[in-house]
């Protein structure tokens, strides 16, 4: 059984690692059910005290095509317990 106040502070470096990252391109790895996952990329564009939200572009197939854009929102503790990760991507 896990420590109260380790996972306290573990959720405490999330919130402030994600915080660092806010406007950045980010990787998102969701659990889909058993053993499958799927891999968004997006930009990390709001973070708030329980949770973050991610945009993400829908980019038409074929040239001229419009591209949509929708977000989701993520809490703290998804990361926590890795049932989604996150990876960022350095900015260049």
């Amino acid at each position: 059984m896990s420590d109260a106040f380790t996972d306290v502070a573990k959720m405490k470096k999330i919130k402030e690692d994600i915080k660092a990252h806010e406007g950045q391109m980010v990787e998102m790895t969701l659990e889909n059910g058993r053993k499958r996952q799927k891999s968004k990329q997006g930009r990390l564009i709001e973070v708030y005290p329980s949770l973050f939200i991610v945009e993400y572009a829908n980019e038409g197939g074929q040239p001229g095509e419009i591209t949509n854009t929708y977000v989701e929102s993520y809490t703290y503790s998804d990361i926590l317990t890795e049932k989604n990760l996150i990876r960022y991507f350095d900015q260049e």
